[in-house]
């Protein structure tokens, strides 16, 4: 297609398509309004704001535009429509007008379109080389770096448009890029060019075609670009690189693959078309993928390094799917002005790595010790057990790898030689024993076992383990000098083997079987089954031949006793034997044989009828005596009997079997036990016979027993027997004998002193009787009968008091308690009554309680209370006083007892006198006439009926006696 003349008008192309008024906006004129992004008519111009004939979206857009191009003079503004279609204009400021000018012509019907204004705004901020032909290869237009380039390629003095038709007639791929363009394909070339200097200049086109509104390719687009930097590394990097034994990579700033060398290729096993523009991770093992790419993105994003001095480690997926550990180096390159790329240097650690990391997993792995040998570098790298094992220093083995084996026997050292070769050539593991003389441990035997390293089909080392076997060197030794022993174990022991081989069908004996079967011929020796049976007693047979089968169908293990019959017996003395045997399997799960042991047990069998008889006759003399256990030697029960369970409450459903003996007794009595249990173990002729303990019933009550205990053994096994006797009424009987003693003796002190006293008391009013009857044989009748026989009379009365009180106290300690009801007023004026005329005439009573109250206790005794109580306070009445009184109240607690108290205004009686007023014969008065009896029976009655008396008093103030007795049942 043919541009018109009309296109290329400099003065057409660069005229607005409006003009605009900056004061109110007016439309002043414009150019193919019909053909701008709005309908603008001439009635518009002067009359209208453009802002009246813009679209409403659009308003706000123009606003903005025209205050932003004020400080810019000059913008370009993206409008889309409402059908989405986009236009680009520019706004360019002049003194009092804004011009708006269209650049996208190529989107609008018409087929004219402004070039000049299309190029001032693509080509403004590129540095790449770009022309439009026409479809007569002609340049329309171009930009200043395309003119350098060609001035560069063409240096002839001519103008840019001869040198683009000069280049065209030298370079016939620039002629095929411009016709596929201007045919509608997109296409690229990379061409070395010859410049006027005799440089070689890389350029990479790119051509792609320009479409009208009708998609018809109207011109061809060229960029190109100046690639020789980027070139002349990849030559470098081909002829340096390829030949080195390290791993070389060039990533572009996208992250993609652009050279990589041949040693990288063959680890990874890849060809190199394989990695060209590939995402470089993507070849990162998955583990570590994303952390890789963030790091090389943050890398090209920084602009100011060159070197990245900390070096990374990754792994690298190899095409087997396996992975290398490399360790990383970037630089940072510049290929153009605009471009740069990684330079990544991959060293292969892998081997250092599993090295080290064989090391460390052997620590782990094997209980023995871990050691590694690389080849190339003469070293060896050991753990700490290594060098405990030899006796020498870690550090010293990794320096003088040979030491076990300069340190070992000539014929030792050969053979290790030639094993180590082997597994060197051969790629074959080892294990093999070496005999060490080292000075710091003297002869040593060591196992040195382990495997050859292997990378990339070459033996690069070798690695295993040290295990010191001195001691089962000498353990194997022993055994071998004591194997001529083993024949004799068996026959000490008793002890016959035998073996059916299944593949076979046949049977093998052991010299001992066929000896203790006394088989000596060798016709004998190859016995079949009926011959086994020959030896079984008839009883036996069924249930040996079932065992059999069981072995033999169904594998089932035989530990069977079987009595012998009379011939095998009379032949050999023995008498029962033992049978056992089981399957042996291979390794796909089938019966290979059936093995088995013959043991001679009629010592054994002897010993358990011996025990059995024992058994017999313990159980006999358990049940024959009446309380008895049978403890082992733990402390557990093994047996009891009947007697026992009764004794302590037990049912006969309860079985005391297993529990432990000593919680039986109780807990103080329980270290006695333990101790007597050990002195009879012991055999301590100073045990006793018996001891008395307590054991505890299944109520928790104790009751008493005679233990007794004795040793005896059951089946090798040492019992104790105890019996428990129960002497619980025994025991009452004791503690009752004990109590009348007690009684006894207290009585006989009682006594004692009863006797002391009553004679003390009885002596002086005898002695006054017969000092009185002396004077009368010497006075008149009249003087007698007035003054003798009055005091003679009141001496009588005080020995009678006395006699009686001497009863009342007798009777008080003699007699039993006989609960009984009593109305309580009704006693205490019953005793009022009997004494109103030993009380003075003026001597008020006032009782205080409830006519009807009743009281339960012993009436004789109650009564004595009273009664001396009451005659205590008449006694002593206070002569001094006008008034003499005594308040008697009586009241029930909430428990029933009774509280009894009796307040008078007497004499009184002092603190130091107060400890002693119930006491036999004490009166606390010089004036009173009285037995000192009468306090001392009060005390002795409250004592027996489990009461309580209290005294409060004080010289001249009167007394306060305060008696507490409990209900009686």
């Amino acid at each position: 297609m043919n541009f018109s003349p009309q296109i290329y008008n400099e003065q057409i192309q660069n005229y607005p398509f409006l003009i605009i008024q900056k004061v109110d906006f007016l439309l002043l004129s414009g150019y193919d309004e019909q053909q701008f992004v709005f309908s603008v008519s001439e009635h518009d111009y002067k009359l209208n704001s453009f802002f009246d004939v813009c679209p409403k979206e659009w308003q706000g857009i123009f606003r903005g535009a025209f205050k932003e191009v004020i400080r810019n003079t000059c913008i370009i503004k993206e409008l889309y429509d409402n059908d989405g279609n986009k236009s680009l204009v520019r706004i360019e400021n002049e003194e009092n007008t804004f011009k708006i000018f269209r650049i996208n012509p190529l989107l609008t019907e018409s087929k004219t379109f402004n070039f000049h204004t299309l190029f001032d705004h693509l080509l403004k901020t590129t540095n790449d080389a770009i022309a439009i032909i026409s479809s007569d290869k002609k340049m329309i237009k171009k930009n200043i770096p395309l003119e350098n380039l060609l001035e560069r390629l063409i240096r002839k003095p001519i103008s840019s448009n001869n040198r683009f038709e000069e280049l065209l007639n030298k370079s016939k791929r620039v002629n095929t890029g411009i016709n596929k363009a201007l045919n509608g394909e997109k296409y690229q070339t990379e061409v070395t060019y010859l410049s006027e200097s005799n440089d070689l200049v890389f350029i990479r086109t790119d051509y792609s075609p320009l479409h009208d509104y009708q998609n018809n390719v109207i011109a061809c687009l060229v960029k190109s670009r100046d690639v020789t930097a980027r070139n002349s590394i990849e030559d470098m990097f081909s002829v340096m690189l390829n030949s080195s034994n390290t791993g070389y990579v060039l990533v572009s700033d996208t992250g993609k693959i652009i050279k990589i060398n041949k040693h990288l290729q063959d680890l990874l096993g890849y060809k190199e078309e394989e990695f060209i523009n590939r995402d470089f991770v993507d070849f990162v093992h998955s583990t570590i993928k994303k952390e890789v790419q963030g790091e090389f993105s943050q890398l090209l994003r920084n602009k100011e390094w060159l070197v990245n001095k900390n070096n990374m480690f990754l792994d690298l997926k190899k095409k087997d799917n396996d992975s290398l550990l490399f360790e990383l180096e970037n630089k940072k390159v510049i290929l153009s002005d605009h471009k740069s790329a990684l330079f990544v240097t991959l060293k292969n650690i892998t081997l250092k790595e599993r090295n080290s990391h064989i090391l460390h997993e052997m620590q782990r792995l094997i209980k023995a010790c871990g050691w590694v040998y690389d080849r190339f570098s003469k070293k060896m790298l050991v753990t700490e057990e290594v060098a405990q094992v030899i006796g020498v220093s870690k550090e010293f083995v990794e320096k003088n790898p040979t030491f076990l084996l300069n340190n070992s026997d000539e014929t030792s050292k050969e053979q290790a030689k030639e094993i180590l070769l082997s597994a060197f050539r051969n790629k074959t593991n080892f294990n093999f024993e070496l005999k060490i003389n080292s000075k710091f441990k003297g002869e040593q035997w060591v196992r040195l076992n382990g495997k050859p390293i292997v990378r990339h089909q070459r033996i690069v080392g070798l690695y295993g383990a040290l295990q010191d076997i001195t001691e089962q060197k000498h353990s194997l030794n022993l055994l071998k000098r004591n194997e001529s022993y083993i024949k004799e174990i068996q026959r000490v022991t008793k002890v016959g083997n035998w073996v059916f081989d299944v593949k076979n069908n046949r049977f093998y004996w052991s010299d001992h079987l066929i000896s203790m079967l006394r088989l000596k011929d060798d016709k004998h020796r190859n016995l079949s089954l009926k011959a086994i049976l020959n030896f079984v007693d008839t009883p036996y047979l069924f249930p040996m031949i079932n065992a059999i089968k069981k072995l033999s169908l169904f594998h089932e293990p035989i530990d069977l006793d079987i009595k012998c019959n009379n011939n095998l017996n009379a032949a050999s003395g023995i008498e029962f034997i033992n049978i056992k045997g089981r399957a042996i399997y291979n390794r796909k799960g089938e019966v290979k044989r059936f093995v088995g042991a013959v043991t001679d047990i009629t010592a054994r069998k002897n010993e358990e009828e011996l025990n059995k008889s024992k058994k017999i006759w313990l159980k006999s003399m358990l049940n024959a005596a009446r309380d008895s256990f049978i403890a082992e030697y733990s402390g557990r029960i093994a047996n009891y009997n009947r007697g026992l369970q009764k004794l302590l409450g037990y049912n006969h459903y309860f079985d005391l079997r297993g529990m432990v003996f000593i919680n039986l007794f109780y807990e103080e009595d329980q270290d006695r036990v333990l101790k007597y249990r050990q002195q009879c173990r012991q055999g301590d002729i100073s045990t006793p016979q018996k001891i008395e303990v307590k054991m505890v019933k299944r109520d928790n009550s104790l009751v008493d027993v005679e233990l007794c205990a004795n040793l005896t053994k059951i089946k090798g096994k040492l019992y104790t027997i105890f019996n428990a006797h129960d002497i619980s009424k025994r025991k009452e009987y004791e503690m009752g004998l004990l109590h009348k003693n007690k009684e006894l003796i207290e009585t006989n002190k009682e006594l004692d002193r009863f006797l002391y006293s009553t004679t003390h008391d009885l002596k002086g009013p005898i002695t006054s009787l017969r000092g009185l009857v002396n004077l009368g044989y010497r006075e008149s009748s009249d003087v007698v009968k007035d003054v003798y026989l009055p005091m003679m009379d009141k001496n009588v009365d005080r020995m009678l008091d006395l006699i009686s009180d001497f009863g009342e106290y007798l009777r008080n300690n003699r007699k039993n308690i006989v609960p009984e009801e009593i109305t309580l007023k009704e006693q205490l004026e019953t005793i009022i009554h009997t004494h109103k005329f030993s009380a003075p005439s003026n001597y008020v009573v006032n009782i205080n309680m409830d006519e009807q109250l009743k009281v339960v206790t012993d009436k004789y005794r109650f009564r004595s209370i009273l009664t001396n109580l009451y005659t205590n306070a008449i006694k002593y009445y206070d002569r001094e006083k006008d008034k003499h009184y005594l308040d008697i109240t009586a009241s029930l607690d909430d428990n029933e007892s009774l509280i009894l108290s009796f307040v008078d205004n007497g004499e009184g009686i002092s603190k130091h006198e107060q400890t002693k007023v119930f006491d036999m014969f004490y009166r606390a008065s010089e004036q009173s006439d009285g037995t000192g009896l009468g306090l001392f029976i009060v005390k002795e009655a409250i004592n027996v009926l489990n009461g309580e008396i209290h005294l409060k008093s004080d010289p001249n103030s009167g007394t306060n006696f305060t008696v507490s007795l409990p209900k009686l049942k």
